[in-house]
This record gives structure tokens, sequence and C-alpha cells, in this order.
């Protein structure tokens, strides 16, 4: 991914010069005095009954995805638009005009949900166009089976681009977001990007609202993993999202790594337990991912250990970002990060289709932002894309708000849900930062006795520990005795509780810890040296010192390189 900072100037005045065209005049006028231009109202339920579904009729899963939705949200089976396009992931732009733009529009025409007045022919790249709209459509969703990207045509390219950079010389990009500019004006070029008007923005004015659509999509590697970010998506809003965030900078600019801690910053202001990985390798089996309710980090091609894990503990309505260039390629694949984050259970994600350019790429803190303020997912991703017509997608369902219910409505109502220890963490985070350390122990005491978790024995014991009352941490943490076998999210948990224990003088019990974690099977091979290091060293402390040389030989042994195998039969 490059860092462009800055527009070129022959590609900022292209882009205007083609948005500004038939946006007045007489037409437009009349169809202002007969059809109200306002942004959406702001409840789910107005919403839902403005929204339009899409979906394939080619695919066999994407009609009852579609209507599963609907009934979930209360949109009416008669907004879902039943399109017959490839079910192929990638599509031409000639089968884009054809298969999608075109049909969409003409529904949407024949509908009413869109007042228009038709351009006179085509495009040049075969589109139906409106010369003016008005519409009071407050978000498309595409269901999986509708086509995700646009291959480039280089036959396609017009004349008036050819001062434009090389790299933005292409009509490649999102299904996305080209129909959000479905009833852009007719002379609005698929070449290059079209700024947003949402972007950073609180309000747009009426004329760029009904030239724009705002699209997101309910897509994923199978069925059941669409039908489940549904299901969990509403979970979530009932009981409000639950868990912690997990912010891993070290990127290859520092754009991208300001842009990760902005959005960091604000979890840690929202109280949520948070773990930072600063260095330049990425986050694997070695660090702490319990209850990934946020995940924000980059720069890795493809999804890795945890995130691939086939079974890994998510809370319902997680929120999942890795800045890539290439990271929705696919999102029917498990190796790209949309993909993972579907099949593990996220409910919330960006990426990007073809190379974006690091400064048109989605701004991680202004989602983050927005939906910690308990804005919708749909309008959290109008307001964080900075480019239109371009790479980016958007996976979630539109109306999504993880913080319609607050931390104390959250903490009466989710008594027995699986993640509520760590609403409890956040509620003892607050309190430790506006009402001091006694009231936050005093609180996370009463919490641990009836609701007794790991999670929260570590957490009370660091709070003990900071007011220098360390048998009180001791106590908290011998709950760890009781437990001869870990759950996989739970093992750096565990070796932080060890290391912790250690601190605090109880090095024998810190040695048994490190002795039931090397039992676990199929343990990952990073997170292996981690324990055979980690545990090394208080072996030696306990004076062991024959385990602790067999664990440091281990340690080294999965470290080396493995040994080339001979050829020539020699």
């Amino acid at each position: 991914m490059f860092n462009f900072n800055r527009y070129s100037r022959e590609l900022f005045f292209f882009l205007k010069e083609g948005w500004s065209v038939c946006l007045t005049g007489t037409a437009y006028a009349l169809l202002l005095v007969n059809f109200a231009i306002s942004l959406p109202a702001q409840t789910n339920a107005a919403l839902a009954k403005e929204m339009v579904i899409v979906v394939n009729r080619n695919d066999p899963d994407s009609l009852s995805i579609g209507q599963h939705y609907a009934r979930q949200r209360g949109i009416p089976e008669s907004r879902i638009v039943q399109l017959s396009a490839p079910i192929k992931e990638t599509i031409t732009i000639a089968e884009y005009a054809k298969t999608v733009a075109n049909p969409l529009l003409n529904a949407l025409i024949e509908n009413e949900w869109v007042k228009g007045v038709k351009d006179r022919s085509k495009d040049a790249y075969g589109r139906e166009r409106l010369s003016v709209s008005i519409h009071n459509i407050p978000f498309v969703v595409l269901i999986k089976g509708v086509p995700l990207r646009i291959a480039n045509d280089p036959l396609l390219l017009e004349e008036s681009t050819a001062n434009l950079s090389a790299q933005f010389r292409v009509n490649n990009g999102s299904v996305d977001g080209e129909i959000a500019l479905l009833l852009a004006p007719p002379q609005t070029s698929m070449t290059a990007l079209v700024p947003n008007p949402y972007f950073e923005k609180s309000s747009i004015s009426s004329t760029d609202a009904n030239r724009l659509l705002r699209v997101t999509r309910l897509d994923g590697p199978t069925k059941a993993n669409v039908m489940n970010l549904i299901d969990r998506t509403l979970k979530a809003e009932e009981i409000g999202l639950m868990g912690r965030a997990y912010i891993d900078t070290g990127g290859p600019h520092a754009k991208g790594d300001e842009w990760i801690r902005a959005a960091g910053a604000i979890a840690e202001a929202a109280f949520f337990d948070i773990d930072y990985e600063t260095s330049k390798r990425a986050m694997n089996h070695r660090d702490r991912l319990d209850a990934p309710a946020i995940y924000m980090g980059w720069y890795r091609p493809h999804a890795q250990a945890q995130w691939r894990s086939p079974r890994w503990p998510v809370p319902p309505g997680a929120i999942g970002f890795h800045l890539h260039s290439f990271s929705g390629t696919s999102v029917r694949s498990t190796k790209t990060w949309l993909g993972a984050f579907v099949a593990q259970g996220y409910c919330a994600t960006v990426g990007n289709v073809y190379e974006p350019y690091l400064e048109y790429t989605h701004r991680p803190q202004v989602l983050l932002a927005h939906l910690m303020s308990g804005g919708n997912f749909g309008e959290a991703v109008a307001l964080s894309t900075p480019s239109l017509s371009w790479q980016s997608v958007a996976i979630g369902d539109p109306l999504y708000r993880p913080f319609k219910v607050s931390l104390a409505e959250q903490l009466k109502s989710s008594e027995g849900s699986t993640f509520t220890a760590y609403a409890s963490i956040r509620e003892i985070n607050r309190m430790l930062a506006e009402e001091g350390s006694e009231s936050a122990i005093a609180y996370a005491r009463s919490k641990f006795i009836s609701q007794p978790s790991l999670a929260l024995a570590y957490r009370l014991a660091q709070l003990y520990a900071g007011e220098s009352k360390n048998r009180e941490a001791v106590e908290v943490l011998k709950i760890i005795r009781f437990i001869t076998r870990f759950s996989p999210d739970d093992f750096v948990l565990v070796q932080k509780i060890a290391n912790f224990l250690h601190k605090l003088d109880e090095g024998e019990m810190a040695f048994n810890i490190y002795k039931n974690l090397l039992e676990e099977r199929d343990l990952d091979k990073q997170l292996k040296i981690s324990l055979y290091e980690g545990g090394a060293r208080i072996a030696a402390a306990q004076n062991e010192p024959v385990i602790a040389s067999r664990w440091d030989l281990e340690a080294r042994k999965l470290k080396s390189p493995p040994t080339p195998k001979p050829t020539n039969g020699k």
C-alpha cells in the first residue's frame, strides 16, 4: 500500500468537474417540490422501512439470506431487489452495467424508491444514467452472491483522464463503490475515484444526499457465516458489545499507525480493557486475544494466527479492522482478512478489493468514534470512507448500533452472557478513572465473588497490587489452582497470571501453571516458544535447573530453521 498524501491537481479538477454537472436547473427544482429531500430518520424502525436489499437469484443462498435479514430487521420483503448476475466475485465492466447497475437502477425507479429523469443514452461503459434524482433510501444492502469487484478495462479509459497519474488511471474497483454512485450525473467516470461528500461530515447538502447511496454488504465464505453475522449483530444490539480491545501498530507508514492509535485512544476513553502491540511484528498466539470485541491492526497480506482459527470465541457484534491494500480481494476465502473476520464471527469490518493507496482507505478512528457515539454501522462507513468509485467494501448490517445500550444498562441486562465479566471490567476501569481505586476494588471484588473468571481475577489482582496489597492479589489468583485445562483463548492470559504470580513471590504456583500449560496439546509454535522461554526463567528461579535447561533447549530447537532435506539421494 503506497502513501499518497494529497490528490493530484488534475485528479481533483477532473472529479469535481464531473460531479458538478446536472445538479441544478428547472427539472431538479420541480422534483424537489414533489419529493422532500432529507437525511433519513435515525430510528432503526424508520430506516428499515426505506432500505433496499439486493440479492442475486443465480446464487442459491442469496435470496434466503436476504429474506432472513429482512425478517430480522422488519424490512418489507417488497424492498428486496432480485438481480440475475454472475455468481463469481470479479466481473467485467460490461457485466456490471448489464447485470447489476442497469437492472438495479430500473428497479429503484419502477418501484418509485427513486424519482428522476433518465439521460437519453447509455454512457461509454454501457450504464443507464439519471440526469437528476431524488430519493430517501437510507442504505442499500448487498447480499452474498452479488459480485464483489469490477476488473480493470484499459480500452474504456477516457482521453480526458490522460493526465492522471498512472496509479489512478484505472477503472477497476468495488461493486459497492460504484453502486454508491448509481444515481450520480451521467458524466461521472469510473476511472480513478470520486471524493465522498459524507467523509468526516456531520451533514451534507441535500443535493449530494440525493446523488449518493450508502452501501454495505452481508457477505462471507458460507451461508452459515452470513446468517450467523445477522443473528449475532442483533444479539449484540440487545446486550451491548462486550469484550476487550486489541490495537496492533507498527505498519509501514506513520500515518496509518496514527489512525490506529487514535482508534485505540477512543476505545480506552470508553474504558475498554486494551492491549497494544507496537513492534513491527504482527500480533499472534504469543499475544493475549481473549474476547476480542475490537481489533484494529495492520499490515499483513493474509489473515493469520488466531484469525484463522476455526473455533475462536469472538463476542457477538465484534468489530474487526485490518488495514491492508488487498484485505477484501475476496470475501469467500478465509485467507483474506474480511473473509476470516466473518468466518470467525466478527459482525462489522471494512477493507479494499484492489490497491486503494493509504490516503483513500477507511479511517478506523472515524469509524469507531461514530459507533461509540451511538451511531450505526452504515453511517460510520459513510463518514470514514474518503472516496467512492474506488476500492472500499464494508461488511455488516448498516443498522447495527454496537453502543446503543449504555454501559450502565449493559451491566443490568447482561447477566449470564459468556462475556459478562468484560462488561464488569469496563465498569471497573470507569470507576478507577472517575471514583478512585477504593471504589473500583470494592466493585471488582463483589463481581469476582458473584461471577468468578480468570479475566476478572487478573484485573482485580492488578488493582490490589497497585495498592501494594500483594497478599490479597495472590488470594484472588489462587482461583487458577482449580483449573487443570484451559481454553486456547485463555492460554496467554494464564501465562500473564503465572508471570504476575512470580513477581508477587509466588514462584512455585507460577512454575506449576507453566507445567500445566506446556502439557496442552496442539499449542501454536510461537506460543510454545514463548511458554518454554518464560517457563525456563521461572524454573531456574525455583531451583529446577534440569527442567529450566530442557525448556530452554526446546525453545531454541523451535526457533532454529528446519534442516534442509537432502537432494540427489545424498
